[in-house]
């Protein structure tokens, strides 16, 4: 009978394994569960808090297309957008499908060609040791962001990540208005702000887009979650460079 034991066994992992698909080699040191940061975070004092002056100025944060050829490129813009955010943080050597893949690990749709809510966002970033600022307001309920609370996170170099209606993004105005779509908020000018969109395939062109900030507002209180948003960092983690004109 040992064998049917082993027969049960092999049908019942097969059941509640997700299937891989696209992901055959992402990472298997990987594990859902939920690391919790180091616990000197706690008690360590925190180092001085950088706030950037200028009334210009862009974050460099890393460039990554969601336009690379793989099945999930059309709704892949939460994973690569988190990806630019590892890089530049210096955790880079992690693909656009892994990050999918875990992401959606924790939305339960594995091997689907949604999109990637930006509550999974988060929990993958802080699987990686990035915490992550904003999402939440009292309640459970999402925050929802001002301009203002955008450009202070910016001035703190920390990037933020806004959930938008792609029609309103400068570009895009022929793009169904259904459809949302993340970018990566990266630096100010005096009426606007610098943006990283996945989206290009150029990096020149992927790095420094530009919205103005009336425009950002309308298409950010226009999306599924009107003024979602995440932010990225801490005061320990490795500062972003800075451009400035």
């Amino acid at each position: 009978m040992r064998w049917l034991a082993t027969l049960v066994v092999v049908a019942w992992v097969q059941a509640v394994t997700p299937s891989a698909h696209a992901w055959e080699h992402w990472p298997g040191e990987w594990n859902p569960g939920r690391p919790h940061l180091a616990l000197v975070d706690a008690v360590a004092p925190l180092p001085t808090t950088r706030r950037i002056e200028q009334d210009v100025f862009r974050l460099e944060v890393p460039f990554r297309t969601q336009k690379d050829g793989g099945p999930w490129q059309v709704s892949n813009c939460g994973p690569a957008t988190l990806g630019m955010v590892l890089d530049g943080f210096g955790l880079g050597g992690q693909p656009t499908d892994d990050l999918r893949y875990r992401a959606h690990w924790y939305q339960g749709t594995v091997g689907s060609r949604t999109g990637t809510a930006l509550e999974h966002i988060a929990q993958v970033a802080e699987d990686f040791g990035v915490p992550t600022i904003g999402l939440y307001a009292e309640g459970g309920r999402f925050h929802a962001w001002s301009l203002d609370e955008i450009r202070e996170q910016l001035r703190l170099g920390r990037p933020v990540m806004p959930l938008i209606r792609l029609y309103l993004l400068p570009g895009k105005e022929n793009v169904g208005p259904r459809w949302g779509h993340y970018i990566l908020l990266t630096g100010l000018t005096e009426d606007g702000f610098f943006y990283n969109d996945s989206l290009q395939t150029d990096f020149a062109i992927g790095t420094s887009g530009w919205i103005p900030a009336v425009q950002l507002e309308r298409a950010m209180y226009s999306s599924h979650f009107p003024g979602q948003a995440l932010a990225f960092g801490s005061p320990r983690m490795p500062p972003l460079k800075v451009w400035t004109p």
